[in-house]
Formats: C-alpha cells, structure tokens, sequence
C-alpha cells in the first residue's frame, strides 16, 4: 500500500489523477475483469487530458495492487508518473471515478477514512516500545523505541561510596521509561492525540502508565490513557473497537456543537459556500463539515496558496483561478490545519459546506 500523507500531497505539483473503483476479487474472472475495467479506465485518463507517464503509473499500481477477497475498492492518486496513494477501500465506490485536475480528489478517500480519532498506540515488551501514531485526517506516523528493563547485568560494581548496582538499575530503567514516554508525547503533540492506547507486556504498560500521568500534559488537554488487556493477535481489534466508539462520539459531539452554534446568536459556526470560505482563507475553521453530495459540481475561486478560496475573484488580492469546490475546499481544509468531517447522509448543508470556528 502507498501512503502519502494528504498534506505531503499538497505540496506536489498537478495535474493529478484521481482514480476511485471497484477492486472486488468475488469471481473466478475476476483478473480478466479488472483487465477490462483499467482498459476502461485508461480510456477515461486519456481522453480527460492524463499524460503517458500518469496513464502508465496507474495501470502498474492497478496491475500490481494485491487482490483483497471479497468485495472492495481501490483510490489510488497520482501526479506526473507517480503515484501517491494507493489505498484499499473497504467497499466498492458507489461510483467509478476517474478524474485529471490541478488538485487531488481527496473527499472518497476522507468518507472513507472517516471519522478518525488522534490517537497514539505504544505496544511494548521487555525490550522495545512500537509506537503508531495517527492525526485526525488518518495519516501514520510510527516508530520503534528501545527499552532497557535489564540494566543490572550492566551495571559494573564501583569504587566504594558508588550506588550499589541495584539502585543504579533502577535508576537507568526510571530513565529509560521517561525516554519512551518523552517519545510518546512528542508524537501525541505532533498529531493532536486525545487517546494513549497502551498494549503489551503488563508491567511495561504500568510503568509506562504511571510515567505518563505524571507528565503528559498541556495547558489545553490531558490526553486520556486506555489499557488495552489481552493477546497480540486481539489488539488491532481491540483499538479498531476502542476507535470507532471514541470516533462516533466525537462525530455526535462535533454535530451537536454544530447545531448549538447555529442556533445561538453570534455562535462559532458558519455555513454555505461564501461564509466558510471566507472562514477558511482566515484560517478561523476548527471543524470543516462536508456534505460531498449536496457539493456535488460547485465552484469557487483560489489564489496562489491552497487557503487563498472564495466564492467570488473580487475577494482575492491575485490572479484568481476556478477550482472544483470538492477538491478546493478539503485542500484549503487541510493546509489550515482544520479537521474535516463528512457528514452526508446525517445532516443537510447550505451548499453542502458548513463549519465550526476555532475559539479565541
């Protein structure tokens, strides 16, 4: 699998390919099928303006994709002969898509990733801590971090008046979990988090636990520490069940603030086209709502910088450029730091965009 992170993606240069289908593996002709479908798809690129190069990187990532069983979708994204995603989807797209443009086709992807919760997972054991974190648009970051829990084989006997070897272990070991802790929190500060998910060995997970009470915080948030209890083989599907709790309640939380501001005079909330884009080239838009269907064909006008949008030209100090709403508004989105959270099929939106603003 292929993982650009979606804000890495934005610094590429365009024209990129979008590309959105149906990858099931449900048949016995299912090979000479998806041969068919990226002829088809190839046709699509084609004739929407694709350069040799991008048509060739696609065809090699759907030749090279490995078959999921059942049904499934594919996104794969690219710029001029590479390609920056290439993603399982968990259910074929309602509809193929194949689309060339200045910006990336990202709101499939971001429906199909949603709701995603920041959160770090540390799965530690005697000897090292794997570290996973992931921010709010589902982009991963991981690492591994060494743990020492042995040090008294180690530590060499002094000269008298030294600390015995004992103490000195336990010191070098108080000093080794502060170091895997200091690494949590820099990536829970780098991605947001608002969950630790500890894992693992059980008194690795203690110490870490008391660690982190002690030090982890901020002058905004505390993040939340969850003991994950059980075998290696359950914890993905423990954190997936943890996530998806956690996450729907955010997105009910999210909603209801929503409506709250909405009906408040003078509350942090915006909606249709012109109000949040104006939000956004302020860089005022905490939560971005998107209703990808009501969006549907829109447009709107960008500068020179992804944040630069509005509704009409007049309202940009440079050369102004139509854009596809759906592919402008989630890229001013992320390069304002904004969480976006699709919302269609759960509430109706002006123009199918409406957002929350950050408190001052």
């Amino acid at each position: 699998m292929v993982r650009t992170s979606l804000r890495e993606m934005l610094g590429r240069t365009g024209p990129f390919a979008s590309v959105y289908f149906d990858s099931s593996h449900n048949a016995g002709d299912a090979a000479r099928r998806l041969e068919s479908q990226y002829l088809a798809i190839r046709g699509k690129l084609t004739e929407a303006g694709a350069s040799e190069q991008v048509i060739g990187a696609v065809g090699i990532a759907v030749a090279a994709g490995p078959p999921a069983p059942g049904r499934s979708g594919r996104a794969l994204i690219a710029d001029a002969g590479t390609v920056l995603m290439n993603e399982p989807l968990t259910a074929p797209p309602e509809r193929e898509i194949v689309r060339v443009s200045p910006l990336p086709f990202l709101l499939p992807l971001l429906e199909e990733r949603e709701p995603h919760v920041p959160h770090v997972l540390v799965v530690a054991d005697e000897l090292s801590a794997r570290l996973s974190a992931v921010n709010c648009y589902g982009d991963r970051i991981a690492r591994t971090v060494d743990v020492l829990t042995d040090p008294v084989h180690r530590v060499r006997r002094g000269p008298k008046g030294h600390r015995p070897p004992r103490e000195c272990a336990r010191i070098a070991l108080r000093r080794s979990i502060i170091g895997v802790s200091d690494a949590i929190c820099t990536l829970a500060d780098r991605v947001g988090a608002s969950m630790i998910l500890l894992a693992g060995d059980a008194a690795a997970r203690a110490a870490l636990r008391a660690i982190l009470e002690d030090r982890y915080t901020t002058a905004a948030r505390r993040c939340r520490t969850v003991d994950i209890d059980g075998h290696r083989d359950e914890v993905d599907a423990q954190v997936r069940a943890i996530i998806a709790e956690a996450a729907d309640n955010r997105r009910k939380a999210v909603l209801e603030r929503y409506h709250a501001e909405c009906a408040r005079p003078g509350g942090t909330a915006t909606s249709g086209l012109a109000a949040t884009t104006t939000a956004l080239r302020a860089t005022t838009v905490a939560h971005l709502l998107v209703d990808s269907a009501t969006l549907d064909d829109r447009e709107v006008y960008t500068g020179d910088t992804h944040t630069e949008i509005a509704t009409a030209a007049a309202e940009l100090t440079g050369p102004a450029r139509v854009h596809r709403a759906d592919e402008a508004i989630p890229a001013a989105a992320l390069a304002g730091g904004s969480d976006i959270v699709p919302v269609t099929g759960r509430i109706t939106l002006p123009d199918g965009v409406g957002a929350l603003l950050r408190l001052r």
